[in-house]
C-alpha cells in the first residue's frame, strides 16, 4: 500500500512537476510499548480490494556490521558474509547479487519474493554457483525454499562493500549481474529496510544512485548487467548514459516474469528484443548484449554444445597461469610509473 500523489501546492507545481509523493504506512504503537509492536492492522471492507498478505517477518539476531562509510575512521566488527573468499585464485566466475524488499514489514509482500525465486532459478539454470549469488532481503534475511547466501538488507556497508570488492579483484568477476527490487525515493535512491523502524529513511538504509555508480565504477567485470525492476529507474540510466566510468555496464527495465525462460543457450539481445521495451540502453549496449548470460557469443559456428557452454563459460573457469602472472606484472609496472 504505497500511496502516490502529485504535489498541488501553489509555487510548488513547477518544481515538482512529474515527481511522485511516496507515502508509507505509518507505525502505530501502543502506550510504553518499548518493543515497537505495529498495531496498524488493514481490514477487508465491500467494494475495495483485499489486503495484502504481508510477509511475516523476524529481525536479525545481531547486526551484521557496523561500518561507517561516512567517517573518516572505519570501525567493523566481524561479518558473516565472507566477501574476501568470493573470489579465487587463478579462476573467474559468474556473480550476482540481488537486492530486495519493501522497507517495512507491512509492505513486504509474497510477490517479493516470487521475484526473488524466479530470478534466482534463472541465474541456477545458466550456471550461477550457490556461493556466488548473494541475496539481501528485507529486515530477517530469511527466505522460504533453497536460497542459499541470504542476507539482510538492513547493512548497506556489507552490500557495498561485496559488490565494490568483486568489481575490483582482478580476474575475480566474468558476468556480474544484479538485480534491484526495492521502494525508491523519486531520485532513484533505494530504500533498503528500515531498521530502527522510527519511519525516516536514513544514511545507512538507503542506497543512492551515486553510491551504486561509485561501486561499480571501473567494473573489472567483462560485462555488468543491471536488471532494474523497480520505479525511477530512468534516473540510473540517465546517469549511465553520461557516465565515461562504467563503460561495460548495461540497465535493463525487466520484470522477474520475462526471465524464467531465458535458457543456456538464448542470447540476451535476442531474448530482450522479444520483450518490447525491455531496455531502453539496447542499442548503445549491443556488444554486451551480444553474448548469453554467461558471456558465451551468441550465434557461434559451429554451435556451442552444452558441454562446452558448461565448461568454457558457465560458472567458473580457470585462468591461464600466464595471463594471471601477465596481469600482475602490469598492474606492479602501473604502480610504479604512477609513483
Amino acid at each position: 500500500m504505497v500511496a502516490m500523489a502529485f504535489r498541488s501546492g501553489p509555487g510548488r507545481m513547477e518544481r515538482s512537476r512529474g515527481l511522485c509523493e511516496v507515502h508509507f504506512l505509518p507505525l502505530v504503537v501502543g502506550v510504553r510499548d518499548f518493543n515497537r509492536t505495529q498495531r496498524l492492522r488493514c481490514v477487508d471492507q465491500p467494494d475495495f480490494g483485499p489486503c495484502p498478505q504481508p510477509l511475516p517477518q523476524t529481525s536479525p539476531a545481531l547486526p551484521v556490521s557496523s561500518c561507517e562509510l561516512n567517517k573518516n575512521t572505519r570501525r567493523c566488527h566481524q561479518q558473516p558474509l565472507a566477501t574476501h573468499l568470493s573470489c579465487r585464485l587463478y579462476q573467474t566466475c559468474d556473480h550476482a547479487v540481488l537486492l530486495s524488499g519493501g522497507w517495512q514489514e507491512l509492505i513486504t509482500y509474497q510477490r517479493h519474493v516470487q521475484n526473488l525465486q524466479q530470478f534466482y532459478r534463472m541465474l541456477r539454470t545458466n550456471g550461477f554457483h550457490r556461493e556466488h549469488i548473494k541475496t539481501f532481503f528485507a529486515g530477517s534475511g530469511q527466505l522460504p525454499g533453497d536460497f542459499e547466501g541470504v542476507y539482510p538488507a538492513t547493512e548497506k556497508a556489507v552490500i557495498r562493500n561485496h559488490v565494490s570488492y568483486i568489481c575490483r579483484k582482478q580476474h575475480c568477476v566474468d558476468s556480474l549481474v544484479l538485480y534491484l527490487n526495492n521502494p525508491t525515493r523519486n531520485d532513484g535512491t533505494m530504500l533498503l529496510w528500515d531498521g530502527n523502524h522510527n519511519g525516516l529513511a536514513e544514511l545507512k538504509e538507503r542506497y543512492s544512485v551515486g553510491e551504486l555508480l561509485a561501486d561499480l565504477a571501473g567494473c573489472r567485470a567483462a560485462r555488468v548487467l543491471l536488471f532494474v525492476e523497480q520505479s525511477y529507474g530512468g534516473v540510473l540510466a540517465k546517469r549511465l548514459r553520461s557516465s565515461v566510468k562504467h563503460p561495460n555496464v548495461v540497465l535493463i527495465h525487466s520484470g522477474a516474469a520475462y526471465w524464467p525462460t531465458l535458457h543456456p543457450a538464448h542470447c540476451l539481445a535476442d531474448h530482450l528484443a522479444r520483450v518490447s521495451g525491455t531496455s531502453r540502453l539496447l542499442e548503445s549496449s549491443a556488444g554486451l548484449l551480444n553474448v548469453t548470460l554467461a558471456g558465451a557469443p551468441c550465434n557461434a559456428t559451429p554451435p556451442l554444445t552444452e558441454a562446452e557452454m558448461r565448461r568454457e563459460y558457465q560458472g567458473c573457469q580457470n585462468l591461464p597461469t600466464a595471463l594471471w602472472y601477465r596481469t600482475q606484472n602490469q598492474n606492479q609496472n602501473h604502480r610504479r610509473a604512477t609513483n
